[in-house]
């Protein structure tokens, strides 16, 4: 689910940023919207705050000035710079690159500065706008902040699709278009819970196939994780919500993911959590009792789990007594392993065919996998 390229990677005391994957960077000397003075050549308040209403308004161009020379000015105003796209993860992953050029009498320089956003002013006011709109059809009054996650979550799973051309980027590219990569489904997830009340953060990091971009969540005072992409896989399948990725531990999402940022630890098992607000919130019982049941949490049962064909056997032989045609199991320490089929067709006589498709499972141990089995009898 990761791609090249989705990142720029800014190096303090230069003076242009390049993107990772050697994506280009327009060149030139920018035109100045706003000439802005600071007190010192360092990240101060005044420079940081100027840089950020010139990133908050999407402003292409805009100049500074700073004391020192040419070079100490550059390596303020990007010390200035990150600390400005740091304000608000939005803001941040909508930056895709930027560039400085830089004039100084030996006293005072200027610095020009160029940016390049994968979502410029009227695509962000776009995308705020439809965030309103679709909060207003998916937020009922008197929901939670735990409501409000799962749908969110939900919404974005329903109505967008991975793109597989890595091309788009941004909240917009998933509003505009339905589909977006990693970094889309992300800024638009924060974009959502944000707006909706909800503390979320954007964190970045890999998975096997490159750089990858997800959430973090907080509710009742504690983190999460929510990779609204991992749990969209390709192809799209219409209809389709899943929760393999749906608020994890920093444990249990760390088999498959790895972060380069620091973040809030996420330490609190949201099994629990569900299990606890089950117990005391009656009037969200109903609720509660369907998140269990969609995120899986039933399969660390042990009579949903298995780790024998013997086992399996047992699952299918009770499958069948109440009528059913597939059954869903965990394969405890099952992940790469292969069920023996004939083994299972032996050991459940009543069967005439059977199929088993496998899914990767977070939730339980590092080498667990969830197994669908179809069957005739």
């Amino acid at each position: 689910m990761g791609e090249k390229g989705w990142r720029r990677a800014a190096a303090a005391g230069v003076a242009i940023a390049v993107l990772t994957a050697g994506c280009a960077i327009p060149q030139g000397q920018p035109g100045a919207a706003e000439v802005a003075a600071a007190t010192s050549g360092t990240a101060s308040a005044t420079l940081v705050s100027t840089i950020q209403k010139q990133l908050n308004a999407r402003s292409e161009a805009f100049s500074v000035q700073v004391s020192g020379s040419a070079s100490a000015s550059v390596k303020a105003v990007d010390e200035a710079f990150e600390a400005a796209m740091k304000l608000d993860d939005y803001v941040n992953y909508t930056v895709k690159s930027y560039n400085y050029n830089s004039k100084s009498n030996g006293k005072t320089a200027t610095v020009s500065i160029k940016v390049v956003y994968w979502e410029n002013a009227t695509q962000s006011a776009y995308v705020a706008k439809r965030s309103k709109e679709i909060l207003a059809e998916i937020i009922k009054p008197g929901m939670n902040a735990h409501q409000k996650v799962k749908a969110v979550h939900d919404w974005i799973l329903l109505n967008v699709a991975y793109d597989r051309t890595l091309k788009k980027h941004s909240a917009y590219d998933a509003l505009a278009s339905g589909t977006a990569v990693c970094q889309g489904y992300a800024s638009l997830a924060y974009r959502l819970l944000k707006d909706a009340g909800v503390e979320v953060r954007i964190a970045e990091g890999t998975v096997s196939t490159g750089a990858h971009a997800w959430n973090l969540v907080k509710l009742d005072g504690a983190w999460y994780h929510l990779d609204t992409t991992f749990d969209d896989p390709v192809p799209d399948v219409k209809g389709r919500t899943t929760y393999s990725y749906y608020l994890l531990t920093d444990e249990q999402i760390k088999r498959d993911h790895k972060w380069t940022q620091t973040y809030p630890a996420a330490t609190t098992s949201y099994q629990k959590t569900v299990a606890a607000l089950k117990a005391k919130d009656a009037s969200r019982q109903v609720f509660y009792s369907n998140l269990e049941e969609a995120v899986g949490y039933k399969y660390l049962l042990a009579d949903n789990s298995a780790s024998t064909v013997q086992e399996f056997a047992l699952r299918i032989k009770a499958a069948i007594k109440a009528g059913k045609t597939t059954v869903k199991v965990r394969y405890v320490h099952g992940a790469g392993k292969k069920l023996d089929l004939q083994q299972l067709l032996d050991a459940v006589p009543a069967l005439t065919s059977i199929q088993t498709s496998t899914s990767s499972f977070p939730l339980g141990n590092a080498d667990d996998a969830l197994v669908t089995i179809t069957f005739e009898t």
